[in-house]
Formats: structure tokens, sequence, C-alpha cells
């Protein structure tokens, strides 16, 4: 009797005899084929598994692709909000980068990354205009410490009020949208004079990365003449940098000579206006 037999033979029912002589041939072809089958669809069910997996562990955002990899500390105060008036003056005026949000967008690559038709770019028709985000909440806060300066100093308010509800409401949006659910720890007592979530740890986008995408985008612009709604508002998309291949459309729309460049900036004696503004 072969070993082989044998093996067979310990699963035979106990009535088995061996004068009913050797059992028939087995074929394992079906059973590697179910086998076969099996491994395959495990692979397949795997494969889908871990893909799911890996896209829902990217974090980055959608668009910039910023990660949530830099180190942050809370504070009740910073140096925007300190005792030292003249300081938090300058900061709010010369250190809020609100007005680099504007960018310019190839549209093969707007159209990828989802996003609805835009303005054209004035001096590419492959390019259209888009403001971020987050420059733009910049943009809000900035005009609500604005508000309250001249409410403090007795002046005239410079932002309408719609503009500044609509600032306030942004802000609130925005609060909802990204739901921060970081919780401030509360100190157990003041002898230090430490308020709720100060020295408190915390991981953020890295700024700096946008401002790389913000950059790669650069649509030329320099908000000239803030509050001048007469003015065209193609003066304030001319201001490329100095080997830019849009300076000889920019020259040639305004009229400029061919070694006319827009850096270092300087101030006009007269600028387009709006149509109807003549």
């Amino acid at each position: 009797m072969t070993a082989g037999h044998d093996m067979y033979r310990l699963l035979a029912s106990e009535t088995d005899s061996e004068d009913e002589g050797p059992p028939p041939k087995k074929t394992w072809a079906p059973f590697r084929t179910a086998i076969t089958v099996v491994l395959l669809t495990t692979n397949l069910l795997f494969a889908l598994a871990w893909a799911h997996a890996v896209k829902g562990c990217d974090n980055r955002s959608r668009y910039a692709k910023l990660e949530t990899n830099r180190q942050d500390t809370l504070w009740w105060n910073t140096e925007y909000s300190g005792p030292n008036d003249t300081l938090v003056s300058q900061l709010w005026d010369s250190e809020i980068p609100w007005e680099r949000g504007i960018i310019a967008i190839r549209n093969s690559e707007a159209k990828a990354m989802g996003l609805p038709d835009s303005q054209p770019f004035p001096w590419d028709a492959d390019k259209s205009i888009y403001i971020v985000n987050a420059h733009h909440i910049l943009h809000c806060v900035r005009n609500l410490y604005i508000s309250i300066q001249e409410y403090r100093q007795g002046r005239s308010q410079s932002v309408t009020y719609p503009h500044l509800l609509h600032c306030l409401d942004t802000i609130r949006l925005e609060t909802l949208c990204a739901a921060d659910d970081t919780p401030r720890y509360v100190p157990r007592n003041a002898i230090h004079g430490f308020r709720p979530g100060d020295g408190q740890q915390r991981r953020c986008r890295d700024w700096s990365q946008l401002e790389a995408f913000v950059q790669r985008h650069d649509p030329c612009y320099k908000y000239i003449l803030p509050g001048n709604d007469e003015i065209s508002n193609l003066e304030r998309f001319k201001y490329c940098p100095n080997d830019s291949p849009y300076l000889p459309k920019i020259r040639a729309y305004f009229g400029y000579d061919d070694d006319w460049v827009p850096w270092p900036y300087r101030e006009q004696t007269s600028y387009k206006k709006k149509a109807g503004q003549d």
C-alpha cells in the first residue's frame, strides 16, 4: 500500500476494508481551480480595501495638497493682540498677507481640480482668476480690526456696514466648516496667568506651503490705491515680474515704452479708469 493510499484510507469510514481494492484515482483540477478563484478574489478585495484605506488616510488639502505637519502652540494672546498698540497696529496694517490670495490658474488645471469657470486672466486666455479662501478670511479679519480701531479712535468708518457683516458671517461659516474639535484645557488656577489653551500643542497646516502654491500661480496682482473704485482693475494686474512674458501685452495695452518694467514699484500720475468713469 502506498503512503498516499494510506493517507486517504485514514479518512474512510470504519466499515471500509482493504479487500475493497484501491479507490478510484482522485483529480485535483476542480480543487485547484476553486483555490485559484478564492485567492484571486481575496487579493482583489484586499487591494480595494488597501486603496480605500490609503485614500482615507490622505489628509492633504484638496487643491494645494497641504499636509497637517506643522507643530503649533495655542496662546490666548499673541503679538497681534498684545499691549503695545503701536506694534499691534503695525502688524495688522502690514503683516497680514490678504492681498496675495488672488491667483491665476490654467483652465486645464482648474478643470482637473473640479473648480467652476471663473473670470479670465487678462494677459492669457488659457488662465482664469481665483481667490484663495484663507486669504479672503484674512482680508475679513483685517477689515474687522480696521473697523474696531476706527471706532476706538473716533474716526469715520472706512469699511461699509454690509461688508463688515459679510466678514462676520464669513468667519462664522468658516468656523462651522472647519469644525476644529481641539479641546482647550482650562487652567486649574490663575497663578501663572494662563488662559484656556495657553501652551497647548496642536498640529496645523504649513502656511508657507500655501504661499508657495500662490506664488506658483502668480497673477501679477498688486492692490494699488486701496478703496479706489474708479480705476480699472487691469491697473492692478500689471505687476508681473520684470522678465514676465506678459510684459509686451501689458505695455501695448497701457501704451508704455518698450523699456517699461513694473518693479521697483512707482506711483503714477494717472491711471486708466473703469468704463463709464471717464
